[in-house]
């Protein structure tokens, strides 16, 4: 291998692109991987679900949460609102019941129809105090922000952050890594949105995510635009996100699996050397010569599907170019051609399956690359969706929901009892809801805070009285506060009340409301 070498020109330091040199070679891994040296541990004590939940989401965020809240609140005028820590974390628990107990409008869930009120969160919060808290959720004061401070994730920077640390903390990392993009749905205005074609949801924020095999993310980056970063090192953008996602694993022999959008010659060197082994399809512009040693695809097309060949360099980089439907390139420090498997393939001309032979490299990758695609489709299977036109929010839920899916996984490598996703939310919402409820009341109402909203009850009008023939007459009251008009055309208020049914009703209503 000829070493890289370094011109100087006009003050600036340049490095030439490094030669590599190909043999036409498998470097016989065989399976036998060297070997990992970490170990795999979950760092949780507990037994419950909300016990892996609040190591995650700690009471301190909670409490960072309800203060910049009540910030917010006091800075748009509304003095009263006085969140406390209990009602945040019923807060919570009530949008997770909203993941997995879907209504089309979010008021429904307070209807007053016993078809359609639900009781845990109905009798947990009023829909006003709900609406309240939701409207002035916040993360950060506003007013600390500095014009020159270009982070453009600052009003999540808390959240963020903690998450950041409690999902490394929570967990040793696996021995097999994958990394891989991930999009928040949104379509509102934003800087920092993408558009990714082939996505289920095209539109969003990016996120770049390092999760484990299992399906636990361990590490997570939003991607703001390239001019944030500055200018990107000679592994370009795509390789350095990467190297900062695997800072923390190095000299541990880890394994991580990447996609043709990240994977290059020289990442995968980079990586060797921080004691991180590579593999990821590859794209032909970036081969750095393999192509021309490796058989072309006429070649290949005509030994049958499954052909195979193998290039690698002294220094243990294998090249592995495969025909399957299409022709691959699979480049890998850890794994090449050899110990061969079967695939089966369905053929639609014949009708039928054929076994392909398969390089251990592919069929490694297949194996352990799917970790982002896990932890996307367990947030999937019950995601907040609720719209909102800040950005903030809609990332903060999306978050909410990959750190119960996060201590649900925790859960199950605790070896504790089996438990799906949807009892394991369930038990989480019903926790966070009991515990501050509890709270609540042994504590009493905290000076300052609002009243609890008094349920107000809903007339109803029994049919043979509001049809019948008899004394429907205004008449006006003496009441201090005016009450909705009852008939469903109207939206005004009103102290005129229908002499024989008992209801507010407009003057001028009282022709549609008594007709059937």
């Amino acid at each position: 291998m000829v070493p890289a070498q370094r011109n100087v020109h006009k003050g600036h330091t340049c490095t030439q692109p490094r030669k590599y040199v190909w043999k036409v070679q498998d470097n016989n891994f065989d399976g036998d991987f060297p070997p990992f040296l970490g170990e795999r541990r979950v760092n949780v004590d507990g037994r419950e679900p909300i016990d892996f939940f609040r190591y995650l989401f700690p009471l301190d965020l909670i409490d960072v949460i309800v203060h910049n809240t009540n910030m917010y609140a006091l800075q748009k005028g509304k003095e009263n609102l006085a969140v406390t820590s209990e009602e945040m974390q019923i807060f919570l628990g009530i949008n997770m019941v909203m993941g997995y107990i879907r209504y089309p409008r979010t008021r429904m869930y307070w209807s007053s129809e016993e078809g359609l009120r639900l009781g845990i969160i109905a009798d947990a919060m009023s829909v006003n105090r709900y609406e309240q808290i939701l409207r002035h959720l916040h993360f950060v004061d506003n007013y600390t922000h500095q014009p020159a401070n270009t982070d453009r994730l600052f009003k999540l920077a808390p959240v963020l952050n903690t998450l950041q640390k409690t999902f490394l903390m929570a967990a040793n990392p696996e021995e097999f890594q994958s990394i891989d993009e991930q999009i928040i749905p949104f379509k509102g205005q934003l800087s920092i949105k993408q558009y990714i074609p082939k996505k289920p949801k095209p539109w969003g924020v990016k996120v770049w995510v390092r999760a484990g095999s299992s399906g636990y993310m361990y590490k997570f980056e939003i991607y703001q635009g390239s001019a944030i970063r500055g200018q990107s090192s000679s592994l370009g953008m795509a390789g350095d996100v990467v190297m900062r996602l695997c800072d923390d694993i190095k000299h541990k022999n880890h394994k991580v699996f990447f996609d043709n959008f990240f994977c290059s010659i020289p990442l995968l060197e980079a990586l060797k050397d921080l004691g991180i082994y590579g593999t990821g399809t590859c794209r032909t512009n970036r081969l750095k010569g393999a192509s021309q040693k490796l058989k072309s695809e006429k070649q290949l097309k005509k030994e049958g599907r499954g052909a195979c060949s193998v290039v690698s360099t002294n220094s243990n980089i294998t090249v592995t170019r495969w025909l399957d439907s299409s022709v691959i390139h699979m480049a890998s420090t850890c794994a090449g051609q050899s110990p061969e498997d079967t695939a089966q393939r369905w053929l639609k001309k014949e009708q039928a399956k054929i076994s392909v032979q398969r390089p251990y490299s592919v069929a490694l990758y297949n194996q352990h690359m799917g970790g982002v695609d896990l932890v996307d489709q367990c947030v999937a299977m019950y995601p907040h969706r609720r719209r909102n036109k800040r950005w903030y929010i809609r990332v903060f839920f999306h978050f909410l929901d990959v750190t119960v899916v996060n201590a649900w996984r925790l859960y199950l490598m605790s070896g504790l009892e089996k438990m799906n996703l949807l009892i394991f939310k369930a038990s989480v919402a019903r926790a966070l809801i009991n515990s501050g409820s509890g709270q609540q009341k042994r504590k009493g109402r905290p000076s300052g805070a609002p009243p609890p909203a008094k349920c107000r009850a809903v007339t109803k009008v029994p049919s043979e009285v509001r049809f019948s023939a008899g004394n429907h007459w205004p008449e006006l009251t003496q009441v201090k506060n005016a009450n909705r008009c009852h008939n469903a055309a109207c939206t005004r208020k009103t102290k005129y009340i229908c002499m024989q049914c008992h209801v507010a009703l407009c003057p001028g209503c009282f022709a549609n409301f008594h007709v059937a």
